[in-house]
């Protein structure tokens, strides 16, 4: 699911510089005003327009997510069902597989995901709680691995889903340790008051120069009221660089901010180390 969603956002960009035309006389148009004019941007809108609950979706909601003309829309959707990126469920459309199977050959997430697999399933156990691995997609947050089926599951970050920046640990554990990807400016207009402990956008600088100095992020239900969570970096072998977010999410009546963090960072370090040696077997002769 966390590739097939990759793909969705990799074609949602291809369309924002794709865009062009005017609305009125049946020119389809986005009901932001702006009009992708190639197939390929149209059909990206439609990929795109699938959300995280949608199983599948209709004809009429693909129109109205889209802004494309709907008669636009059933060609197009008949087009992506005979190249399998779509599949018919009755009057309804949901995503093909090959969107999933074409998500899974990404090189750089196949490698960290293999790396960090085994270490999310025994990090989950230890500490009895949901762990999930986000990765920097673009602009956006993507959590591309999780592992655990616990009591406060209900707290936990599905694998494939978006992650906001300003109100998560792993958000803001990017944005304070990608600074020139992720400008404060970017993400304060989507600054929604998640909680009542949610940060304003004039507290989260402090915020994330304090994450900076101590290399690790904490959401005290500042996302989703009862639950806390903290993330520690994933970093290259090589040169330190930060490749993604590992995170515990827990009820905030359980959380052991300590022992969750001390397991964090030992994971992280075996996710290097794994890392080094999968890099070190592909350059043998």
């Amino acid at each position: 699911m966390a590739a097939l969603v990759e793909t969705h956002r990799r074609a949602r960009r291809a369309c924002r510089d794709d865009r062009g035309g005017t609305r009125g006389n049946g020119e389809e148009a986005r009901p932001d005003g702006r009009s992708p004019k190639s197939v390929l941007g149209k059909a990206g809108l439609i990929l795109s327009a699938f959300g995280d609950g949608d199983l599948s979706l209709s004809l009429t909601e693909l129109t109205a997510r889209t802004g494309v003309a709907k008669a636009t829309v059933h060609r197009l959707c008949q087009d992506l069902v005979a190249c399998e990126l779509l599949e018919r469920d009755g009057s309804h459309y949901r995503l093909g597989l090959l969107l999933y199977a074409i998500g899974l050959r990404a090189p750089r997430q196949r490698t960290l995901r293999h790396a960090t697999r085994p270490l999310l399933e025994n990090l989950a156990q230890a500490l009895d709680s949901p762990v999930s691995l986000s990765v920097p997609n673009g602009s956006d947050l993507l959590c591309i691995d999780n592992a655990g089926r616990h009591r406060n599951r209900a707290g936990a970050t599905v694998g494939g889903r978006l992650l906001q920046l300003h109100s998560t640990a792993p958000g803001k554990l990017t944005l304070a340790l990608l600074p020139d990807q992720y400008p404060l400016a970017r993400p304060a207009p989507r600054m929604r008051r998640m909680t009542a402990r949610t940060l304003t956008a004039d507290r989260l600088p402090v915020e994330l120069l304090r994450i900076q100095e101590q290399d690790y992020a904490t959401d005290f239900e500042e996302h989703r009221l009862g639950y806390s969570a903290v993330a520690v970096p994933v970093r290259g072998p090589h040169d330190g660089a930060y490749l993604g977010a590992l995170s515990v999410v827990a009820a905030t009546a359980r959380h052991n901010l300590p022992r969750t963090l001390t397991a964090l960072r030992t994971a992280s370090e075996a996710v290097t180390t794994r890392l080094a040696v999968i890099e070190a077997y592909r350059a043998e002769p």
